[in-house]
């Protein structure tokens, strides 16, 4: 049966604080008649498959009868993982054994019905379990199968185990970031989870698009390592055309002043790329003369003598608090800002206006999808464990056993 059959024949079922009837169908979002089946834990796969339910598909999310095991991850807001409710709203919550034969036959009969599969199993897992990305879309010819894993299906790295840590070691992210002769220093999220679930949710978005051509989903091999390595930016470049690049703290390698200075309570962050900004920091400062000396009227000539141009900016800013610094160089239209905490960030006028924290129905507060389309849905609570198991044989039509 095709998605667009599924939804008008009303089979997909109701989320909660719903009816959970057959007849009737969920909120239309962007990907409305779009079903995902989760099979991943923790991390990369659960955040792409949230990007897809934020957006309106419906994404069943099925965990072992043990659960995933970030449900054990803090904070604990009443009794929950906060941690385990971002990544995984909005999505149904069933239980299945995978190693038992009927419960792997249930998945199967789920994944005749669906659009897309998630999982970020260690490769060659699914291929035990005898629901390979092969045997699927050779059940289901439309299936779109994203698997992210730490090194991809083929490196001979395929079978080591990768975690954010390792994934940011191995791609030469560490040995840029943190200060210069210093240790190398992990980015503070895991942006070797995030990146991958960012990129496989575009990946599914695009093959579901291909779909429309080919009639036929596609098996997508997504690398944690690969996917960090393809966001270095200008230092990867550097490094391919000949230069290696090193931690330099908060500075910017190829522009100056670029980075947080201290002023007489605090640092504030400036960001001047090139040279037509400057003449404003000089003038909101009333430091003219560094237009005319030969080492700062030029971005390549600051960039020789960042150090000495960082005593000279220090010195004039040494002279304000941090709010008045940040009033003056904006009034002067020259980028700066405050460095705020993460709890200031969240609570400010600017996130208060732009709403970038979201209130699910139970009155739990988590952080909000920056996408915005017409066809985003507001995000609802996470499923508990195995909630929807008595909706399985509605999804498949075949009667399942009671399970946990």
């Amino acid at each position: 049966m095709t998605t667009t059959q599924r939804v008008s024949s009303g089979l997909l079922p109701k989320h909660d604080g719903q009816p959970e009837d057959a007849t009737v169908s969920r909120s239309q979002g962007a990907l409305h008649g779009i079903r995902v089946l989760d099979l991943s834990r923790v991390l990369a796969g659960p955040f792409c498959a949230m990007i897809l339910a934020d957006l309106g598909a419906e994404v069943i999310k099925v965990e072992s009868p043990e659960g995933d095991d970030s449900r054990h991850f803090g904070p604990s807001v009443n009794g929950q993982s906060g941690y385990y409710r971002l990544f995984n709203r909005s999505k149904y919550g069933i239980t299945l054994n995978l190693k038992d034969d009927e419960d792997c036959s249930t998945l199967v009969d789920l994944a005749k019905t669906a659009d897309v599969l998630v999982e970020n199993f260690r490769p060659g897992v699914m291929e035990r379990l005898g629901i390979s990305a092969g045997k699927l879309r050779q059940i289901n010819p439309r299936l779109i199968v994203v698997s992210i894993s730490g090194f991809g299906q083929t490196s001979k790295l395929r079978n080591a185990p990768a975690y954010d840590l390792i994934a940011q070691a191995m791609s030469g992210l560490m040995s840029v970031t943190g200060w210069p002769d210093g240790e190398p220093t992990r980015v503070g999220v895991s942006l070797g989870d995030v990146i991958p679930g960012i990129y496989g949710a575009t990946a599914a978005l695009a093959a579901l698009q291909e779909r429309h051509t080919t009639g036929k989903g596609q098996h997508i091999d997504l690398a944690m390592l690969d996917s960090l390595v393809s966001i270095l930016e200008s230092v990867g470049m550097r490094a391919l055309h000949g230069e290696e690049p090193t931690a330099c703290g908060n500075d910017h390698a190829m522009s100056t002043p670029f980075s947080t200075y201290k002023t007489m309570d605090g640092s504030i962050a400036i960001a001047i790329a090139g040279d037509r900004l400057f003449p404003r920091l000089a003038a909101a400062l009333d430091r003219s003369r560094w237009l005319s000396d030969t080492r700062f009227s030029h971005q390549t000539a600051r960039n020789r003598h960042s150090a000495e141009f960082r005593i000279e900016l220090e010195d004039a800013l040494g002279a304000l608090a941090t709010v008045e610094a940040v009033a003056l160089l904006e009034h002067h239209q020259v980028p700066v800002a405050q460095v705020r905490s993460v709890t200031d960030a969240l609570t400010n006028e600017h996130a208060q206006e732009r709403g970038l924290v979201a209130v699910e129905e139970d009155g739990f507060a988590t952080l909000a999808s920056p996408l915005r389309l017409t066809g985003s849905v507001p995000p609802r609570p996470a499923p508990r464990l195995g909630q929807h198991n008595h909706l399985i044989s509605q999804w498949t039509g075949r009667t399942v056993g009671n399970r946990r």
